[in-house]
């Protein structure tokens, strides 16, 4: 038994006339006759009463009619449930994230994508940049919202915010009021940064930025993000 014999029987028993039946199923009347007179010698009884003038359900048909619905619509949902979860739809997703992406960014993402997603479990993980490249290359996370810039080739990156870099001065600070502050102006002052191992692309970065501005920094302090 297939699963297009219970398509034929079911359209049959709702049309209850084999040539209308035969047309929606796509397909010829004697073939259609032939597949239900199948099922039944599989089966060992009888599922309709054929006359040349109407077609109806025994009462062992009336019943299969019940459950080969059943099968059917069970299928058709297991065919959607297994979409949704190869679509990412369903299941479970481990997210990777600095500490500093809990202000707004991970919050906002967060609530789009249950929107969205609301049977995908998501599982949070807080994890530096460094961490979160391992922790993808060792599958323990799915995706991760990092700090660029990194360097993993084999590693699908999307920018999902570009943020300026921002010097945080005390209040009495002679350069505090100033909106804007060239980076040469900080030659003279000590650096509380990110550590090279927690996030090496970013301080590479901002070595850079110093050195293009003609001094290295004094880095008197290193944290973690």
């Amino acid at each position: 038994m297939e699963l297009r014999h219970l398509r034929y029987f079911v359209t049959v028993a709702e049309e209850l006339h084999f040539g209308r039946a035969a047309t929606r199923l796509s397909i010829v009347q004697p073939s259609l006759s032939q597949q239900i007179r199948q099922l039944e010698d599989e089966l060992g009884f009888p599922l309709l009463y054929r006359t040349k003038r109407y077609v109806e359900l025994t009462d062992a048909g009336k019943v299969f009619l019940t459950e080969a619905q059943q099968v059917l619509a069970q299928v058709r949902e297991a065919k959607r449930a297994a979409q949704r979860a190869y679509r990412g739809e369903v299941g479970r997703l481990v997210v990777g994230y600095i500490s500093s992406s809990t202000y707004d960014l991970l919050p906002m993402m967060l609530r789009i994508y249950r929107e969205r997603f609301p049977d995908v479990e998501v599982a949070l993980r807080e994890l530096t940049t460094h961490e979160q490249l391992r922790a993808l290359e060792e599958e323990y996370i799915q995706v991760g919202l990092l700090r660029l810039p990194i360097s993993a080739p084999l590693l699908n990156v999307e920018v999902v915010r570009r943020e300026p870099i921002v010097c945080a001065l005390p209040e009495e600070h002679p350069l505090a009021m100033h909106e804007r502050i060239a980076v040469s102006l900080l030659a003279n002052e000590p650096f509380v940064l990110q550590s090279r191992q927690r996030g090496a692309g970013y301080y590479v970065q901002l070595m850079k930025l110093c050195l293009a501005s003609g001094f290295s920094p004094n880095v008197i302090q290193e944290v973690t993000e």
